[in-house]
């Protein structure tokens, strides 16, 4: 497949136009190390457009599994509803949960599965950094108060991000961010409320995450693991490892490694 046009010309954050093979990153970006592993998410998203090379199908087939799942769950919530009589705008709340799921909250999980699969930890830490930059609620689901149909909660996509990187055999890592990002929410003063649950209950996560391994699998990509070595792979891990090990020092060593990987791409 052809590679993406990317242009330094975004205005918010990484984004994507797949049908016209265009990246757009912000400006400052190529000077740092930390974020660039939301690259890894926008590569999947033309992955999941493609319609001509069969190559890519397992991962698409995944992906319409993942629908059938989560429509099977809505279907039988609303059935729930219908028979306890409960309020007509839970029943809302499902039919258009179910909507989100379809148009946009699968595919943006896939993207970010894609991106733990292909590159391991530092996926995940920089999903983590960027969320409490932003400082919402980690947990908001679409409901009468708002809340993003998008991109699934963030809590949510952690969730599915920390089941990856078990299953990729980074358990140990997957402890480490969870227990900070544990402490995020505590220090958020947030929390799952019934909707978010609803939502996004952990067992369909862990079921999102479970399928888009085995179609990366399928795709014989190379899915990244602990004993796993290359130039971008090392750099983008090991600079949050600095990150966390010495947050002052880390300025200094991340212009030597941002020429050190220029260098050695080119």
């Amino acid at each position: 497949m052809l590679p993406p046009v990317v242009a330094p010309l975004s205005q918010s954050y990484f984004q994507t136009f797949p049908r016209f093979n265009l990246m757009l990153v912000p400006l400052s970006e190529q000077h740092f190390l930390l974020h660039l592993p939301d690259l890894y998410h926008e590569l999947a998203h033309p992955l999941l457009i493609s319609r001509y090379d069969l190559r890519i199908q397992p991962f698409k087939d995944s992906l319409i599994e993942v629908i059938d799942l989560v429509t099977t769950y809505i279907e039988e919530e609303l059935q729930r509803e219908r028979r306890g009589g409960g309020p007509e705008v839970l029943s809302f709340y499902l039919q258009q949960w179910l909507r989100y799921w379809i148009v946009n909250w699968a595919t943006e999980f896939f993207c970010d599965l894609f991106g733990v699969y292909i590159l391991g930890p530092a996926y995940a830490w920089s999903h983590f950094h960027l969320s409490a930059a932003r400082g919402e609620d980690p947990f908001k689901v679409p409901t009468m108060d708002g809340g993003s149909t998008t991109h699934p909660a963030d809590d949510a996509r952690m969730v599915t991000m920390l089941h990856g990187l078990t299953l990729s055999g980074f358990a140990t890592e997957a402890a480490e961010i969870e227990r900070r990002w544990n402490q995020l929410i505590w220090a958020a003063r947030s929390s799952a409320d019934a909707d978010y649950r609803r939502c996004f209950p952990k067992h369909i996560l862990e079921s999102v995450a479970e399928r888009a391994l085995i179609g990366i699998r399928g795709m014989n990509c190379r899915v990244a693991q602990p004993s796993t070595t290359s130039t971008v792979h090392d750099i983008l891990n090991v600079a949050w490892t600095e990150f966390w090990r010495d947050p002052v020092g880390y300025v200094d060593w991340e212009k030597g490694a941002v020429e050190t990987l220029r260098r050695d791409c080119t």
